[in-house]
């Protein structure tokens, strides 16, 4: 059975990294993650939507508690 947790990333760096560039391709993976498997999914628009409502506000708390940047 496959696990249905977003994986995890681990980021070995130098002190000459481009971490704004690193931080964007992260993003983007992650967005094309969710992307992939709501389109994937048997979900509902209405479903889709509230899930993607709910990754909007967890970004929202997490932002507001300067968590993310």
């Amino acid at each position: 059975m496959k696990s249905k947790n977003i994986p995890s990333i681990e980021i070995h760096h130098s002190d000459t990294m481009d971490f704004e560039a690193l931080s964007d391709k992260i993003n983007e993976f992650y967005l094309d993650f969710i992307e992939r498997r709501l389109r994937d999914s048997d979900l509902s628009t209405d479903e889709k939507i509230a899930i993607i409502d709910i990754i909007k506000k967890q970004l929202k708390l997490r932002d507001s508690n300067g968590i993310t940047k």
